[in-house]
């Protein structure tokens, strides 16, 4: 195979070309639906580190990742203050 850049013959599974840098593969950049998943579900900072790690070479997943990372954390944090309001509520009523 041949840099598409440069022309540099280079293995076939080389994902960089090891004479001028530039990436001869494709990263397929689209959301991730397990870990956004995840960090929806069970672990917002999954999301917010998957941001990081993504940003650079998948800017679209590591977006995704951390929209998801907010929109959990604000649904768990509108949960837990509905669950305390009910249990104040609960408990006001008992006495």
């Amino acid at each position: 195979m041949n840099c598409p850049h440069c022309g540099e013959l280079i293995a076939e599974q080389a994902e960089i070309c090891p004479k001028c840098g530039v990436r001869v593969k494709s990263i397929e950049d689209k959301p991730s639906i397990p870990v956004n998943l995840i960090t929806f579900c069970c672990i917002p900072i999954l999301g917010i580190i998957m941001f990081f790690v993504w940003k650079d070479d998948k800017p679209k997943a590591a977006k995704w990742a951390l929209i998801w990372a907010i929109i959990s954390i604000v649904f768990w944090f509108i949960i837990s203050f509905l669950f305390g309001l009910l249990a104040a509520i609960l408990e006001a009523a008992a006495y």
